[in-house]
């Protein structure tokens, strides 16, 4: 588990913590302060008739969490047989006025990175004006970009977290 403390002092010119992993060949940063753990994927074991996302749930030391495959609603193809085996990102979600621990499919996680607040650039305005759904900013890192997700977005997405999850 990662712990990050949180800033106090409210500065905005301190550097904030992400998780990187990558997903379709893209890399995407989340706010470490959102991921409980990350896991190597283990034994899942798979729900009849559950949507299509959930790849089924876990033991996750004696609790059931459910472990949706981010490719879905990023409407990326699923490989049945990736040469690598992927990575699940533990991350806490608020239902309510409960804290849920929800697992995130990815194909790895790389790295720990700090960037400054300032190195978030907005979302691009794609087609009509819109902003990409499930992501609400950019680092420039390297080469490219990383692309900062919408994690509430996500789970809105998924839509099915009202019967899973772990309250914590």
């Amino acid at each position: 588990m990662v712990d990050i403390a949180n800033d106090s002092n409210g500065e905005h010119d301190r550097a904030q913590s992400y998780v990187i992993f990558r997903l379709g060949g893209e890399g995407y940063a989340l706010e470490v302060m959102r991921v409980q753990e990350v896991l190597d994927v283990g034994m899942l074991t798979k729900v009849p008739g559950g949507p299509r996302s959930l790849r089924g749930v876990l033991n996750l030391r004696g609790h059931v969490v459910p472990v949706y495959d981010l490719r879905v609603p990023f409407e990326l193809v699923i490989d049945p047989k990736p040469a690598r085996a992927p990575s699940v990102l533990m991350v806490e979600s608020e239902v309510g006025n409960e804290t849920r621990v929800t697992g995130l499919l990815v194909d790895r996680v790389s790295d720990v990175l700090e960037f400054r607040h300032e190195d978030v650039q907005p979302a691009p305005q794609l087609g009509l004006g819109k902003a990409t759904p499930f992501v609400r900013g950019l680092i420039r890192h390297q080469e490219g970009f990383l692309l900062v997700l919408d994690l509430d977005r996500v789970f809105g997405a998924l839509g099915g977290l009202d019967g899973g999850g772990i309250v914590t």
